[in-house]
């Protein structure tokens, strides 16, 4: 293989799986991140939750967007934001995830800005490549 060949796209089955599983972990990883916002160490706060909204929804909405397009790139953004919204209402227990306090707050911007730019890198790379 030389290097103007690529390699073969991968069939529509490895392509429903692939983004099967982005939408799994983007789900795991706003529970994951909800449920760590309130986290302290004695009184300080440990912002590890909005390093995994970040990082998370950064690389999700990049693989959501190398295997689906641009709506690849937007459905595991919307779909973070639904869960986190989620549990981030009070039921009727009283039970609350995400609070409304700056901590719960900073981690749902960080989820969708980043998001966000996962999405406007997804648009940039597929405008600057041309079509086969």
């Amino acid at each position: 293989m030389t290097d103007r060949e690529q390699p073969p796209a991968p069939g529509p089955a490895v392509r429903v799986l692939g983004f099967a599983l982005v939408l799994v972990l983007t789900v795991e990883l706003a529970v994951w991140g909800s449920f760590l916002v309130p986290l302290r160490v004695g009184d300080v706060l440990v912002p590890v939750s909005w390093l995994v909204a970040l990082l998370g929804n950064l690389s999700l909405g990049w693989a959501g967007g190398s295997i689906a397009g641009r709506a690849g790139a937007v459905v595991p953004g919307a779909l973070w934001l639904a869960v986190a919204l989620l549990l981030g209402t009070k039921r009727a227990e009283g039970d609350l995830i995400v609070t409304v306090d700056g901590p719960g707050l900073v981690f749902l911007a960080v989820g969708v800005l980043s998001s966000a730019v996962a999405y406007g890198l997804v648009l940039g790379r597929t405008a600057a490549v041309p079509p086969r």
